[in-house]
């Protein structure tokens, strides 16, 4: 265990109200026990309160010391625990560090390498640090809590589907079941529409097999749009005899009807698109929008048809259009089409089509049309004798400050970029390192708490913020505050704290030796609202962990006539509003002497 010191070879006091507290300073993990002897600045005989925390910030008590004798030795035991997190890559274990990734050991890491470098709290690593990742990554998670057995992480990734991890793969579905009874299973898969002619092709073999003897011949029957016309290629001529007079004379032709479909086509558009400004949306409609149809698919090309590229899972692929075997299966559908985002849309030059409406659909498909929704202007501009002025406008800033807390907004009329630094008494308070924040996007909302152990009490204290815009103007706010605590704080009818923001106990309401049977005098109490916001539903009880038997704290809203009850709840307190209710102690002829009876109060609001 090491020790924070003064400068003076002391151990650290900080002096508050007239109380005051030590801070230690632990190096390493494990057990440890904290023992209190004489130290210059204490006064024994009072109550302790030991508080642990592995941040300097957020602290929990663990231990109190209440015996308000004459011992000089107060001692606790307790174990600090290590928890950190490494992350491993194909080039090995790295660590988050000062705004980017650092490699710690190519090779498992020791023990050491985890407590000096591990990263304390994953959350905090921002995704864009995350996203420099490629591959296979591994969270490794050390502790030396030696009851710790699992660890859990929650992670967010952004959305994929099955046939995005799968595509072009094979895919085997194997069940298991234990049931002796069961003799198949049903798998159900949703597909894109086919027919049998897409996956056999133009030729294929039905086999027919029966154990019937009886039966010698078989019969398959297909129905099909279909012509025996089908089977020639290339032109041919239709050529028919008659021996109608009129015909033969010439005083009347002869008419042939013949109702087909199309053979598959691929329809690329020869020229780019006429846009003046950026696509917005694309919408394709078709012609029957409810019966049956055959297959239309689309691609787009970004650079006047060199490349295809056709839109799956969220993100452009490329494709070969001419291999039309390929284009029927992974071209976009209009459903994919006309839900493209806008931003996947830039830079769209050209379309092309691909339509079936063979002798295997019932239907023929038709595309009714395209449309481009176009950001453009309406109307051409024209400039004459145009010059450019730059001007810039000093940032501005609106800040409050209330229990200890700073909050409001930095803003740029000129909608820049603008940063800023606090100090606090002439020093440096954030960012610690005495430079500006980064440059951020305004208008920017301010929101810091001011750590009291920073704030000096019951004087003047001056607080600045620096702000500065993108093209460097730089200007300040200030203000000057007198150190207090923050928070709903108790206070005694004479204006002084009975705790302090962590809990910690300044001042006892000291109701002297109580007789049993007996009813204390009354004391005043007021809670004040040092949060810095306003707050309602303020409940306000005894802590039931001090109830005794025999021993009852009663509250009222009024000292005269003090009408007893076991909490009391008011409504919405403004900053540095406050309210008073009253305390006193009933005790039953019965009750067992307690030299040492303390009781504490509580309060919770919510805010507003």
């Amino acid at each position: 265990m090491g020790l924070l010191f003064t400068g003076t070879n002391e151990p650290p006091y900080y002096n508050g109200s007239g109380k005051g507290y030590y801070i230690f300073k632990f190096e390493a993990t494990g057990y440890f026990t904290l023992e209190l002897t004489d130290w210059p600045n204490t006064t024994y005989g009072k109550a302790y309160n030991v508080y642990l925390s592995t941040d300097n910030v957020n602290y929990k008590l663990i231990a109190s010391n209440t015996t308000n004798g004459g011992t000089k030795v107060f001692a606790v035991d307790f174990e600090t625990l290590f928890r950190g997190s490494l992350v491993k890559d194909n080039q090995g274990y790295k660590t988050f560090y000062n705004n980017a990734w650092s490699l710690v050991s190519v090779s498992s890491p020791s023990e050491q390498q985890y407590l000096s470098n591990s990263v304390l709290d994953i959350s905090t690593i921002p995704e864009s640090a995350w996203a420099q990742f490629q591959g296979e990554v591994e969270l490794c998670y050390y502790t030396d809590d030696p009851t710790k057995t699992e660890v859990s992480f929650n992670i967010e990734t952004d959305p994929f589907t099955l046939a995005e991890e799968w595509e072009d793969k094979e895919i085997k579905i194997i069940e298991y079941t234990d049931d002796p009874n069961q003799t198949e299973s049903t798998i159900t898969i949703e597909t894109e529409p086919f027919t049998l002619y897409d996956e056999l092709g133009d030729s294929v073999d039905v086999l027919y097999y029966t154990d019937d003897p009886s039966k010698t011949s078989a019969e398959l029957n297909i129905t099909a749009n279909y012509s025996p016309l089908d089977e020639l290629e290339g032109d041919f001529d239709v050529v028919t005899w008659t021996n109608d007079e009129e015909v033969i004379a010439g005083n009347r032709d002869m008419m042939l009807t013949y109702n087909a479909l199309p053979f598959e086509q691929l329809i690329v558009q020869p020229t780019d698109l006429a846009l003046y400004g950026d696509v917005k949306k694309v919408i394709a409609t078709k012609v029957t929008e409810s019966s049956p149809e055959g297959i239309l698919r689309m691609a787009a090309s970004f650079d006047s048809g060199l490349t295809w590229k056709t839109y799956r899972f969220n993100k452009w692929f490329n494709l070969d259009i001419q291999a039309t075997t390929l284009f029927k299966r992974k071209g976009m559908n209009l459903d994919t089409l006309n839900a493209i985002p806008e931003k996947d849309l830039i830079g769209l030059t050209r379309i092309a089509y691909y339509f079936d409406s063979s002798k295997h659909y019932e239907n023929s498909y038709s595309l009714d049309e395209v449309k481009m929704v176009v950001d453009a202007p309406r109307h051409a501009v024209e400039f004459k004798d145009m010059s450019l002025q730059l001007l810039n406008t000093t940032a501005t800033i609106n800040l409050t400050y209330s229990g200890n807390k700073l909050t409001g907004v930095l803003d740029d009329a000129d909608q820049g970029k603008v940063k800023y630094r606090v100090l606090l008494n002439g020093k440096t308070y954030y960012p610690g390192d005495g430079n500006f924040t980064r440059l951020a996007s305004s208008p920017f909302n301010i929101e810091l708490n001011i750590d009291e152990r920073n704030v000096n009490f019951g004087v003047e204290n001056i607080l600045k913020v620096e702000f500065q815009d993108y093209w460097g103007t730089v200007d300040s706010w200030e203000t000057k505050f007198i150190g207090s605590y923050s928070g709903l704080m108790f206070m005694d009818e004479s204006g002084d704290f009975l705790s302090d923001t962590f809990g910690g106990i300044l001042k006892q309401l000291d109701y002297g030796v109580i007789i049993a049977g007996q009813t204390t005098l009354t004391k005043k109490v007021r809670i004040k609202n040092l949060l810095g916001y306003a707050v309602d539903h303020v409940y306000l009880e005894m802590d039931k962990k001090f109830e005794t038997d025999g021993v009852d704290v009663q509250l009222s809203r009024q000292a005269d006539p003090f009408l007893p009850i076991d909490y009391l709840t008011y409504g919405l307190i403004q900053p540095e509003d406050s309210i008073d209710f009253y305390i006193r102690i009933a005790t039953d002829i019965h009750a067992k002497p307690n030299p040492n009876g303390n009781f504490e109060m509580k309060v919770t609001a919510d805010r507003v």
